[in-house]
C-alpha cells in the first residue's frame, strides 16, 4: 500500500481588494503518495501556481482557508501546513518541500554566483562544510548536463543561456532529496531534447528518494508522457482529474477537449487554430460546446527574386574561462520578403547569439549582414528590425505601466499623430495580443508570464517593423494563447507582409509556423530546408532526434 505524502482538502485562496476579498481557488484537492507524478495543467491565471505555492505560504498578502493541508513524514504523522509555525515552515521549504519557479533569472540572485546559491542552500539544511558543499553542487550540476560544471559553480546567471538558469534551479531543488519537488514551468525554455531528458531525471529523481512531483504545464502533452494523474484547472477549480492516460486520450469536460484542440502541429500547417473562446461557451452552469467552422490561411507566394537579408559566412565566438566558444560558424542564408524562417536547436547552439548578431546587439568576427532596405541610423533600424526576447520580465521595465511601455515606442518612432491617437494604438495593440485595454494602466508584475510576454510582442508589433525576430516567442504561454498568437502572426505575415525568424525549441510550433526550417547545433548549420522536407525525410541524426 501507498504511503500518503500530501493531503489537500478543499483549499480556497483570496486575495485582498477594494471590494473585500476575491477569491482566485475554490475548492482544490489533491491527494498525493509518495513516488507519485501529478500534473496540473490550465490556462495562465487558472490558478496552478497559487494553488501550489500556497501550499508552502510562500503568498504572504493571500488568505487561505482548508479543511485540511497535511504533508506526512515517513512514519506517517502528518504536520499541517496551514497552520504550523513560520519557524517550522522555513525548515520545511527547501527542505522537504522544493519549489522551482517558472523564471529562472527573476528567482536566482544576480549578484551571487550560481555555485554559492547552490552551496547556500545545501549548508542551510545540511550539517556539510563549504568545500564539500561545492562538491555536490558540481555533482548536481553534472547530473543536470550542463557544460564545465567545475567552471560553472564561478558563473552568474546573467553569463548563462536561459535554459541553463533553468538547470541551475533544479540542481538547487533536488539538492537537499526533497520530500515534495513542485516543479512550476521547469522546462519552458529548454529545447525538446533537454525538456525530456531533465523532466526524466526530476521523475527518476524523485523516485529513488520516494518523493512526490507535481508537474506544472500549460503543456499538456509534455506532461502525459510523465504524470499518472492529472487536474485541468479553469479559473481556480479544478474541472477535471482521473489518470493522464484516460483525461488525455478521452477527456470528458469540453474545456480539456477544447485545449487539446488548440495544440498547433505539422498536420495542421496553414489552418487557422481554434481558441478556446470560439470552441466552448462559459456561463455559470459550466461550458457548452460552440460550433467551430474550420479554415485556412491563404499566403501569397514568397517573392524570392530578391531577399530582404543576406547573410555570408557568419561567425562570432567569445573567451570564456580562457577557452574560445565558437557560437556561430560560418552561417549563411537568404530571407524573403514574407517568408517564415523556423530557427531550432539545443540550447546553447547558437540561435540567440545569431538574431542578437542580424538586430545589431552584436558584432560579427567575421562575414557579412546584408538587408535589403537601406536605413540611415541606428533609430531607423530599429523600426525596420524588432526582436521578441525570451523572458519577457527582464525585457520589460518593471517601474513603467503599459502604457508607457508600448507608447514609448510610438513616441520615439513618431508614429502617434495625437494623444488620442497614442491611446487607440496602444489599446489596438492589446487587443491584438489577447489583452484588455484597460490593461494599459497595469504593470509588469501584475502579469502572468504569459500575459508579460504579449505584453513584448504588442511592444514589437507597435514599431510596425518590416522584420520581426520571435526569440522563444510563445514558449511562456498556454495552449490556447498560444494559438492566438501564431494566428495573429499568420495574419499579420499576410496583412503587413511581414517576414519572421522564429527561434524557438518546440518542433510542433516551428512546422506549423514555418515556411523553411534552419537546424542548429554548436554554433553550425546542420541541415536547412522546407518544412516537409526536414520534418519528414531529415537528413540529420541530430535533426531525427529533436522531431523524435
Amino acid at each position: 500500500m501507498s504511503t500518503p505524502l500530501l493531503s489537500v482538502e478543499n483549499l480556497s485562496v483570496s486575495f485582498p481588494s477594494p471590494e473585500g476579498f476575491n477569491t482566485v481557488v475554490k475548492r482544490f484537492d489533491l491527494h498525493l503518495n509518495r513516488g507519485d507524478v501529478v500534473g496540473i495543467v490550465g490556462e495562465s491565471g487558472s490558478g496552478k501556481s497559487v494553488s501550489c505555492m500556497s501550499l508552502v505560504r510562500l503568498i504572504e498578502q493571500a488568505q487561505l482557508s482548508a479543511e485540511g493541508i497535511q504533508l506526512y513524514d515517513e512514519n506517517g504523522l502528518p504536520t499541517d501546513l496551514l497552520n504550523c509555525e513560520t519557524s517550522n515552515l522555513r525548515t520545511i521549504r527547501g527542505k522537504r518541500i522544493a519549489y522551482i519557479f517558472q523564471e529562472p533569472m527573476t528567482a536566482l540572485h544576480p549578484l551571487y554566483t550560481c555555485g554559492h546559491q547552490l552551496i547556500e542552500a545545501i549548508r542551510i539544511h545540511q550539517n556539510m562544510d563549504n568545500r564539500s558543499a561545492r562538491q555536490k553542487a558540481i555533482q548536481l550540476f553534472t547530473e543536470m548536463e550542463l557544460p564545465n560544471p567545475e567552471n560553472m559553480v564561478d558563473r552568474y546567471p546573467h553569463e548563462l543561456s536561459g535554459g541553463q538558469r533553468q538547470r541551475v534551479m533544479i540542481a538547487m531543488a533536488l539538492c537537499n532529496d526533497p520530500d515534495l519537488l513542485i516543479a512550476d514551468e521547469p522546462t519552458t525554455a529548454l529545447d525538446s531534447i533537454l525538456q525530456k531528458a531533465l523532466i526524466e531525471r526530476m521523475v527518476k529523481s524523485c523516485a529513488e528518494r520516494d518523493a512526490g512531483l507535481i508537474l506544472i504545464s500549460h503543456d499538456i502533452h509534455l506532461v502525459r508522457s510523465f504524470t499518472s494523474q492529472l487536474l485541468v484547472m479553469y479559473k481556480g477549480e479544478v474541472v477535471e482529474r482521473g489518470s493522464t492516460r484516460e483525461v488525455v486520450d478521452h477527456p470528458q469536460n469540453l474545456y480539456t477537449r477544447s485545449l487539446l484542440m488548440c495544440q498547433p502541429s505539422y498536420q495542421n500547417k496553414r489552418s487557422v487554430l481554434p481558441t478556446l473562446a470560439e470552441l466552448t461557451e462559459v456561463s455559470d452552469d459550466g461550458f457548452s460546446e460552440k460550433l467551430f467552422q474550420p479554415s485556412y490561411f491563404t499566403f501569397p507566394p514568397i517573392n524570392q527574386d530578391e531577399p530582404v537579408l543576406s547573410l555570408s559566412g557568419l561567425h562570432r565566438s567569445f573567451e570564456k574561462d580562457g577557452k574560445t566558444i565558437h557560437a556561430v560558424s560560418d552561417v549563411s542564408l537568404e530571407l524573403y520578403r514574407g517568408e517564415t524562417l523556423g530557427l531550432v536547436g539545443e540550447s546553447g547552439c547558437g540561435k540567440s547569439t545569431l538574431s542578437k548578431l542580424i538586430i545589431g546587439l552584436l558584432q560579427p568576427d567575421s562575414g557579412s549582414i546584408r538587408f535589403r532596405k537601406p536605413t540611415r541610423n541606428r533609430k531607423e533600424f530599429a523600426r525596420n528590425v524588432q526582436m521578441i526576447f525570451q523572458d519577457p520580465y527582464s525585457s520589460l521595465n518593471p517601474v513603467l505601466s503599459v502604457n508607457d511601455i508600448i507608447g514609448e515606442v510610438l513616441d520615439v518612432h513618431g508614429l502617434a499623430s495625437s494623444k488620442s491617437d497614442r491611446v487607440q494604438r496602444i489599446e489596438k495593440l492589446l487587443n491584438e495580443v489577447g489583452l484588455s485595454p484597460t490593461d494599459r494602466h497595469k504593470y509588469p508584475h501584475e502579469f502572468s508570464g504569459g500575459q508579460r510576454q504579449r505584453i513584448s510582442i504588442a511592444r514589437a508589433l507597435a514599431a510596425e517593423p518590416d522584420i520581426l525576430i520571435c526569440d522563444e516567442s510563445v514558449s511562456a504561454l498556454d495552449i490556447s494563447v498560444q494559438a492566438q498568437i501564431l494566428n495573429l502572426f499568420n495574419q499579420l505575415k499576410i496583412s503587413r507582409k511581414l517576414t519572421y525568424i522564429f527561434i524557438t525549441h518546440d518542433i510542433h510550433v516551428v512546422s506549423y509556423i514555418s515556411d523553411r526550417i534552419m537546424v542548429m547545433r554548436r554554433g553550425v548549420v546542420e541541415e536547412m530546408g522546407p518544412v516537409e522536407a526536414i520534418v519528414e525525410r531529415p537528413r540529420s541524426e541530430y535533426t531525427r532526434s529533436l522531431i523524435g
